[in-house]
């Protein structure tokens, strides 16, 4: 088989792990990103993605470490690049694989941000006390929902009105690969989705939209990711907390911490967050047993232990 042009490889590729591995299309967007900067450094190479060798590659990768990315970008950036390989090895667009000696560095562990309740509480009740303006109520039924779901910020702000059930007791969510999910709400959310509707702001924007409308609208579609970021953080600010350790991110986070705290099973966690693997939940049995630790280091009883 001839490849005609990278481009043409690059869609089939992408188009095989969107529908065989139904990644998001964010991580997509990622993946071709990063591909099309690795096909420029071929061209300054004069090489192409059929005749580029493992030298031309390892030239690629001692670009990559010089240009102080993330680990968790650059295992992105070469993980890409070996799945590109491959599949072009696969389906008989090239005769090797050049990437098979790559070998992927294994991401360093590290322990979630996690914000105690001291901390959200902290939040809420500036979130609160400053509710009159919609744009600052809109903050706020964002972040119950986030705290209380542990929704990932591309879900919460993608919810259109009709991802709530009749009764305002359940949300329908479409995570990670089109999976859906269904939360339960709290009396609390109930209320607050209820009057959140009705305000007569929200009521502004669903006279100029025909049909389904987002639950969180903006001026030109729903809220962006972005948008809420930078609100929370500038509302962290206010409330007198670190706006670097505050994100949707650090909420979701919370959420799921503050439930094992609190007794929740492991498996009901996975399942609020959208994990299909539940090892990915277990990284917060961590941030608990350092809390613990930090307990005990306090408690009476550890002066009268022996010191290792």
């Amino acid at each position: 088989m001839i490849l005609d042009n990278f481009n043409n490889g690059l869609e089939l590729f992408l188009d095989k792990l969107y529908t065989e591995k139904n990644l998001s299309k964010a991580t997509i967007t990622s993946y071709k990103a990063d591909l099309k900067k690795f096909i420029i450094f071929l061209k300054d190479n004069k090489k192409n993605t059929l005749t580029c060798s493992y030298i031309t590659i390892s030239k690629w990768i001692v670009f990559l470490n010089k240009s102080n990315y993330e680990d968790s970008s650059l295992i992105r950036k070469l993980s890409v690049i070996k799945q590109f390989f491959q599949f072009l090895f696969l389906e008989n667009y090239r005769k090797d694989d050049p990437s098979v000696k790559i070998i992927i560095p294994k991401k360093k562990f590290s322990l979630p941000k996690a914000l105690d309740e001291k901390d959200i509480n902290i939040l809420f009740k500036y979130l609160y006390k400053n509710k009159n303006s919609f744009k600052n109520y809109q903050v706020l039924v964002l972040t119950e929902l986030l705290y209380a779901t542990g929704l990932r910020v591309s879900e919460l702000v993608s919810l259109k009105v009709s991802a709530i059930t009749e009764k305002f007791d359940h949300i329908y969510v479409k995570g990670k690969g089109n999976k859906e999910r269904v939360l339960p709400l709290s009396d609390l959310l109930q209320n607050m989705l209820k009057n959140y509707i009705k305000n007569p702001n929200f009521i502004k924007f669903k006279k100029n939209i025909t049909g389904d409308m987002w639950l969180f609208p903006s001026r030109k579609k729903n809220i962006s990711r972005q948008s809420y970021f930078l609100k929370l953080k500038n509302v962290a600010l206010k409330a007198g907390l670190d706006p670097s350790i505050i994100s949707p991110h650090v909420i979701r986070h919370a959420f799921a911490s503050h439930m094992l705290k609190n007794g929740a099973d492991l498996k009901v966690i996975q399942y609020f967050l959208g994990h299909e693997d539940i090892s990915t939940v277990q990284i917060y049995t961590h941030v608990n047993q350092k809390e613990t630790i930090k307990a005990i280091e306090k408690h009476p009883i550890s002066k009268a232990l022996p010191k290792s």
